[in-house]
């Protein structure tokens, strides 16, 4: 049996694929022109899987495919189901990360002192963790998700639970002082994301904050840069077309990061552990019990008592926020200018760029991975409340 395993992940999963199971590097299989028939791809979101990519694949398919990512955009599902190959993903693995990158990105964006109403838009797992943080700190939340209400209701879920799940109406989320998406990119039909707000949309929404760590294109970026320009505090997280970026959006940007809220230490034990169990049920040998991958507990990290300001604590426990300068700038000095067919080598240069950013900084832990002491908790109590743990 032969696997194509994406480099971040193949120290990894090679630990745990019994002997007699290849794997091979995705960057050196993909540098193959003959590209040889294989059992099983391991992928994460830079990878793109599609009949545009894979033309071979009509006549010869992998048995599998597995991508260590919540998101599923990246693969043509329809194609793969079609060709008879088995996909799958790794849903919520990464929800409590991007939830902690949306809050980190209004406290640091309000110098650690937001109290507004916060509207997430798309309530999956994702949108519940940011809601279960947001109510932490005792913030007014807005919940919109229209979709998942109508299908509660089809699925009568309503006589199943005491709190049935109800969307909020679009008039009050654009009351929102700032409004986060967490939706999935569908391109056509009722429920089409692609893009979910436009101008008119961004013109009539009150928000002075929006963070998009959703997918690229969900808010139109035209729309989004100026409202941005406007005077809008934007974090973003996700860009239409990434790796390549359209300047003017990169620029006016309040905070810009390379599509790696999601990414933690913590969020990629998550998705390693789903990954072993499709692994498992496609009928991939281990030579691991599911016991050992958990590992032993990370240590606690404690904070500082030295630090005297909001920003340079957010930045401690979520180093993006400080990263986020230096990246945008490295970006717009090799941005080259659109349409403009002589820059396609500078533009291959950004694009490097924007995916060495991506995958070559080290992973953050998460919150609870943090402890203070209670003079620094007194000087910043909402530590406490988004999961930082008290010094002993």
């Amino acid at each position: 049996m032969k696997i194509v395993v994406d480099r971040q992940l193949l120290d990894s999963i090679q630990k745990v694929i019994a002997p007699g199971v290849t794997c091979i590097d995705y960057d050196e299989y993909s540098l193959d022109s003959s590209r040889s028939r294989v059992d099983g791809f391991i992928i994460r979101s830079v990878t793109k899987i599609r009949k545009e990519t894979y033309p071979e694949w009509i006549d010869s398919p992998p048995s599998f495919v597995i991508t260590a990512t919540a998101g599923i955009d990246h693969i043509d599902t329809e194609w793969l189901t079609a060709l008879g190959v088995k996909w799958r993903h790794c849903p919520g693995a990464n929800a409590n990360a991007v939830a902690e990158y949306v809050i980190a990105s209004l406290l640091w964006m309000n110098q650690g002192a937001f109290q507004g109403s916060l509207g997430i838009v798309g309530v999956g797992a994702t949108g519940q963790a940011v809601e279960s943080l947001a109510h932490a700190l005792g913030w007014s939340v807005v919940l919109y998700d229209p979709p998942r209400e109508r299908t509660a209701r089809s699925l009568g879920k309503e006589t199943q639970q005491a709190k049935p799940f109800r969307s909020a109406k679009i008039e009050a989320i654009m009351a929102c002082d700032a409004v986060t998406f967490h939706v999935p990119r569908i391109m056509s039909g009722e429920d089409a994301t692609y893009p979910l707000w436009s101008h008119e949309e961004l013109t009539n929404a009150n928000a002075s904050w929006i963070i998009q760590a959703s997918r690229g294109g969900t808010i139109d970026e035209n729309a989004l840069y100026h409202w941005a320009k406007s005077g809008g505090q934007l974090a973003c997280d996700v860009w239409d077309g990434e790796p390549s970026l359209r300047q003017g959006l990169l620029e006016a940007s309040t905070l810009a990061t390379p599509h790696i809220a999601g990414y933690s230490v913590q969020s990629r034990i998550k998705a390693f552990a789903q990954v072993t169990t499709h692994l498992e049920s496609l009928g991939v040998p281990l030579q691991i019990s599911k016991k050992a991958l958990s590992g032993e507990e990370d240590p606690v990290m404690t904070l500082s008592d030295t630090i005297t300001s909001a920003r340079e604590l957010i930045e401690t426990i979520h180093p993006w926020m400080a990263l986020s300068s230096t990246f945008k700038m490295e970006l717009l000095e090799n941005t080259p200018p659109q349409g403009d067919p002589s820059t396609l080598t500078q533009q291959m240069h950004q694009e490097g760029l924007f995916n060495k950013w991506r995958t070559q900084t080290p992973l953050r832990v998460e919150f609870a991975l943090f402890s203070a002491t209670t003079k620094l908790q007194k000087a910043f109590p909402w530590l406490r409340r988004v999961g930082v743990q008290t010094a002993s």
